[in-house]
């Protein structure tokens, strides 16, 4: 099937790069939702990453023919019983900025022992057409909520989750170093296989 692009249900600048930094081997355009800014937002009321995600690329899928992606993901923090998850863009408040949800986690942690400290990001990924979900995709990646905030790179809650094996946060790792071993990247991996078959049929 002729693939001539793919939109991308999203408007964060940051999601919307490492997205095309990893689907760059397809050499099709990828568009963002600025594309429909007549199209009213999905609704986003989920208990899950996958409920989410389908929701969205269900609803962004019914503009075009083309094919749709969409991303559900945020931050598992277990000592605070898994939140913010499936709340994390709007954990505080829709108009928090990312300081402020990170200062926010820090504070909720206190004097939380290292051994208690893991967390997890977690990605689902919903492949659709034509207001039909095709497949879905996952990544995990473990980790460890750190004391403060360390590293300008990434985005999110990337300066205060250190990646043990690494002994650095997501936010000091460059962007490639971070797609290799990120949530996002493993359930992107999985979509580019699958859109590259998708281009051969």
């Amino acid at each position: 099937m002729r693939v001539t692009h793919l939109l991308v249900a999203t408007l964060n600048p940051g999601k919307l790069k490492e997205i095309q930094l990893f689907l760059e081997s397809l050499c099709i355009p990828l568009l963002s939702l600025k594309v429909l800014p007549d199209v009213e937002p999905a609704l986003e009321e989920g208990t899950t990453f996958e409920a989410n995600a389908r929701q969205k690329a269900c609803h962004y899928s019914q503009f075009g023919k083309g094919l749709t992606i969409a991303d559900d993901s945020g931050l598992i923090v277990d000592a605070l019983n898994g939140e913010p998850g499936v709340y994390s863009a709007r954990y505080v408040s829709d108009q928090a900025t990312d300081k402020e949800r990170n200062e926010r986690i820090l504070s909720q942690m206190g004097d939380i022992p290292e051994s208690r400290r893991s967390a997890r990001f977690e990605c689902c990924i919903a492949l659709a057409q034509e207001g039909q979900v095709i497949e879905i995709y996952r990544g995990t990646l473990e980790g460890s909520i750190c004391r403060e905030p360390r590293g300008q790179k990434g985005f999110g809650y990337d300066p205060i989750f250190e990646v043990p094996k690494l002994n650095q946060t997501l936010a000091e790792l460059d962007p490639q170093q971070k797609l290799n071993i990120s949530h996002r990247g493993q359930a992107l991996e999985k979509v580019n296989i699958a859109l590259q078959d998708w281009m051969l049929r």
